[in-house]
């Protein structure tokens, strides 16, 4: 059901700029509702304005977040300019210097807002930015770049209203959490008698929210709730998604027919995902001819080793890369590389003792280039 895919592709569905799937998903709330609460444990929230389903993942995940934001200052502004937005309502209008001061007098701890600082400015930007793209903020005069260059720049603002619904509530005082899983363990704690409905909504929201469900040890729960459940879980997700289950021995996933591919998705359309592809080719070669002795269904390497093969991979096929990725050096390639197979949980990277665990998604696809391609890179 198409339906699914876009409540769990999208932060919210807005009944102002998308009415036909706002109807449409409210004409189905009730077996949605349905689904969601019994499957994942999350609530379908339906109000005149959007229709959102928090999504709470299983576990804590280091590339769970908002892309676009790339330090956690650009979180610290978020919440305060939430915070700001609480005081307005629908059409209420702002300037961007009654925001600032607000932040400055308001920000917790010893250090304090210098917005004379060009990272702090641009944090705030990102923020501003992501608001408007949700939908929360609309400009009525002034571009929020100006702001980035010059700290007098003026922006004229108008709230939507839409801010007071982005937090999810929650049922403890979250001010002492320090870390992700205790937002997981509070999201728990009222259904703790009930280890099997918990173990449910934890093996589907880690199956329809990341990579892959990964085996935690022999006896992994998880993996054996899907192995004793698979059946159910397997129409499920074919039902209310239109994927298939892999279910292997040591990780299981959901595999999308491209027509109903989601927005976050692997393979993506673009040279890096193409090049990750070509890697995992090189790694199932190095299984077949011995090259590699997995241990527990993992590759143990010395990031060295990684970086030799990312050489190989350059040497054999850079001719069909974009120049950008031909002419990097191999270092920052690798670099590159690594982080993004760590993003789609295919790869672990130890800094500490400079090594990289390679786990079984990374060999699970591979890519081809067509016959008729030749080593310079053209189709003959």
């Amino acid at each position: 059901m198409d339906e699914v895919i876009l409540l769990l592709d999208n932060y919210w569905i807005l009944r102002e700029t998308d009415p036909e799937n706002y109807y449409r998903i409210k004409d189905k709330e009730p077996e949605l509702r349905t689904f969601f609460r019994e499957k994942l444990g999350y609530t379908l929230v339906i109000n005149p304005h959007l229709i959102r389903v928090t999504k709470i993942p299983g576990e804590a995940q280091a590339w769970m977040g908002i892309n676009d934001f790339i330090s956690p200052l650009d979180y610290s502004f978020l919440y305060l300019v939430l915070a700001f937005l609480e005081d307005k309502g629908a059409e209420d209008q702002f300037v961007l210097s009654e925001l600032t001061e607000y932040m400055v007098s308001v920000f917790p701890g010893d250090d304090e807002i210098d917005w004379t600082l060009y990272q702090q400015r641009r944090s705030l930007v990102r923020v501003l930015q992501h608001l408007r793209e949700l939908g929360c903020l609309k400009i009525n005069d002034g571009r929020e770049q100006n702001f980035s260059e010059n700290v007098e720049a003026e922006v004229l603002y108008e709230s939507t209203g839409l801010s007071r619904y982005f937090l999810p509530s929650f049922s403890a005082d979250i001010t002492a959490f320090h870390s992700g899983e205790q937002f997981l363990q509070q999201e728990w704690g009222e259904l703790a008698e009930d280890r099997g409905l918990i173990r449910r909504h934890r093996v589907y929201r880690k199956l329809l929210l990341s990579p892959a469900v990964y085996a935690q040890g022999a006896d992994d729960p998880d993996l054996q709730y899907l192995r004793s459940y698979g059946h159910i879980v397997e129409r499920d997700v074919n039902t209310w998604l239109g994927a298939d289950m892999h279910l292997h021995r040591l990780c299981g996933l959901l595999v999308f027919e491209e027509k109903r591919l989601l927005r976050e998705t692997f393979p993506q359309t673009n040279n890096l995902s193409d090049i990750v592809l070509k890697i995992s080719e090189i790694l199932k070669e190095g299984l077949e001819q011995g090259r590699w002795k997995p241990e527990n269904g993992t590759i143990n390497m010395i990031e060295a080793k990684f970086h030799q093969m990312i050489a190989e991979c350059h040497q054999r096929f850079s001719p069909a890369w974009y120049k950008t990725y031909r002419e990097k050096p191999l270092d920052k390639l690798a670099t590159e590389v690594l982080e993004y197979m760590e993003n789609w949980e295919m790869v672990s990277v130890d800094p500490i003792f400079r090594t990289v665990t390679i786990y079984p998604l990374a060999v699970k696809l591979v890519g081809e280039y067509p016959e008729n391609f030749d080593t310079e890179g053209e189709t003959v």
